[in-house]
This record gives C-alpha cells, sequence and structure tokens, in this order.
C-alpha cells in the first residue's frame, strides 16, 4: 500500500486571514474592534465562525461589562453563553453517555442551564440575534429538550438569518437516531430544505450530513459502500453540488473550505476519485477539523483520498 503523508486539521484562524486581526483584537480586549469585524461579516455563517476564533480568547470580563442597551451587548451575552457550553462539553466529554460519571453529568448540566438563562435573556430583548438561538440550539440538544423544541429554535433563527447552514446543520445533528431522532425525521428534514433552499445557497449541505451519517450508521463496510453508490443518493449528491459548490451564486465565505470538504470526502468515499478531485483541488492540500467526525485517523484518510483523487481526475 502506498503511503499518504497524514494532513493535519486547519483552523479557520489559519485558513482566512483576514481573522488573524480579530484574534488579535478580541486577546487584546479590544471589543470595539472585534465588534466592528463582526459588523462587517455580510452573513450568520461567517458571523459564527468569526465568533468560534474569539469566544475563547476574550477575557470574561470584556464581555460582562458590555451594558444592556449597548448595540453589541446581545454579542457579548451570547458569547459568553458559548464558552460556558463548551466548557460544559469539555467537562462531558466525547464518549457514549453510558460513559459520563455522575458527576460530569451533574457539572455539564449546569454548565448549559448556566448559559440557556443568559440566552433566554438575549433571545428575549433581541429576537432577531441569530447567533443567540444558533447557541440555544446547542444548549437544547445537551439538555435533552427534544426535537420539538429544537425546530422551534431554528424557526426563531430562521425568521430573520434564513437558510443558513450551521443551523441547519444543528438541527439534522438533532434529529439524528443517536439524539433521540429518527431517519424519517432526517430524510423529512433533507426534502425541506431540498424544497425551500435557494441554488446558490450555503443553506443546502446540511442535506449532505444526512447521506454521511447514514453511511456511518452502517453495520457493515458493504452496506455502506451499497448506501452511497444507490442510484438516488448518487442522483441528490450531485443535485447538492450543482445548487451550490458548482452553482454561479454560490458565495460560501468562511464556509468554503467546510463545502468542499463535505464533496471531496463524499466522492471519495462513493468511488468517484474523478469528481471528488475539483474538490481536493480546491482546498489547496488543507482541510477542516470536520474529517475528524467520519474517521478515525482523519489526516492519514483525508490525504489517501486526496492522492488517489488527483492521480485520477
Amino acid at each position: 500500500m502506498p503511503f499518504h503523508v497524514p494532513v493535519p486539521a486547519s483552523e479557520p484562524v489559519e485558513l482566512f486571514p483576514s481573522l488573524r486581526g480579530l484574534v488579535a483584537d478580541g486577546e487584546r480586549g479590544d471589543w470595539a474592534a472585534v465588534m466592528a469585524h463582526l459588523g462587517g461579516l455580510p452573513g450568520l455563517d461567517d458571523f459564527v465562525v468569526a465568533c468560534s476564533q474569539v469566544e475563547g480568547r476574550i477575557a470574561d470580563h470584556v464581555l460582562a461589562r458590555v451594558p444592556v442597551g449597548d448595540p453589541s451587548w446581545g454579542v457579548a451575552q451570547a458569547m459568553r453563553a458559548a464558552r460556558i457550553t463548551e466548557e460544559g462539553w469539555k467537562i462531558r466529554g466525547d464518549g457514549w453517555a453510558r460513559t459520563v460519571t455522575p458527576p460530569q453529568w451533574a457539572a455539564f448540566r449546569e454548565h448549559l442551564n448556566r448559559a440557556e438563562q443568559l440566552l433566554i435573556d438575549v433571545t428575549a430583548r433581541e429576537p432577531r440575534l441569530g447567533y443567540a438561538w444558533l447557541e440555544r440550539m446547542t444548549t437544547c440538544q445537551g439538555l435533552s429538550l427534544g426535537a420539538a423544541e429544537a425546530r422551534r429554535r431554528y424557526d426563531r433563527l430562521s425568521a430573520h438569518a434564513p437558510h443558513t447552514y450551521i443551523a441547519g446543520f444543528r438541527l439534522m445533528q438533532q434529529l439524528l437516531p443517536k439524539w433521540s431522532g429518527s431517519w424519517e425525521q432526517v430524510s423529512a428534514f433533507a426534502a425541506e430544505l431540498l424544497r425551500v433552499t435557494p441554488a446558490g445557497s450555503i443553506g443546502l449541505l446540511p442535506v449532505l450530513v444526512a447521506h454521511l451519517e447514514r453511511h456511518s450508521a452502517a453495520e457493515t463496510d458493504a452496506e455502506a459502500a451499497a448506501y452511497l453508490r444507490d442510484p438516488a443518493v448518487v442522483a441528490e449528491i450531485h443535485l447538492v453540488a450543482d445548487r451550490t459548490v458548482r452553482h454561479p451564486a454560490f458565495q460560501p465565505g468562511y464556509r468554503v473550505y467546510t463545502a468542499h470538504d463535505y464533496f471531496a470526502m463524499l466522492f471519495s468515499l462513493m468511488g468517484d476519485h474523478a469528481a471528488a478531485a475539483p474538490h481536493f483541488r480546491a482546498l489547496h492540500g488543507r482541510r477542516t477539523p470536520f474529517w475528524e467526525w467520519y474517521f478515525g485517523d482523519a489526516g492519514a484518510a483525508y490525504a489517501g483520498h486526496r492522492d488517489r483523487a488527483l492521480a485520477r481526475g
């Protein structure tokens, strides 16, 4: 077997030079400069990526001293909640529920409840702030509030920020069987996105999550391979490609690597290396941490699939 040099994951701040100044502003505690950068972004997907790079780097006292009534108060409080939620997930760990100890569960829930209370206040005062509703989708999942409540929060977010990738991704995760949903719910939401999302929108990408998760849930390698080679599945993945990365109106912003990661991975798993090749070329030898969701040795998996695709396409 050929040896493929593993490719490490790159964080957004490494992929986009424009985020480096934002990170420096956050570390310096320059809240006005942070908000100036965030205010110049075109939509919620870019906004959330930018916030993810700074929310763990800016001191809590900087966020806490933003007064109620200030135009940036809601963002500051949502950032505090995001950090509390992240701390809670770190305590819980990434393992199955049965591996989490009672003290871990207690600390996890305490963190998420604290974040939820902050976010309830924010969304009551600033119901149009999609960032806060998105964080409430995360606490909803962690607190096991159910798919109906997740959908309510998704709808509140989408009323002001429609067709966002990250909101669809969060709801799709909530609807999976491993989070007490069902494949029927997953398929129905994918069909809804295909029906209502305009061509050129990054909001169609969660449809691909449904296929990746269904592939990952297969009991055998043969079953997994058969699923992604089903003609209906193949046609739908190409349809999403035609309406996103192949569409002239597609403008993914900070999610450009995420978008090409999806197609590079899926076409590779389908065995269509020629179709995967343009997406590996678009990635310029970089990848996001997204590959860790589906591969144990993500860096090696990426390199192997990339090398096969570029050799054939």
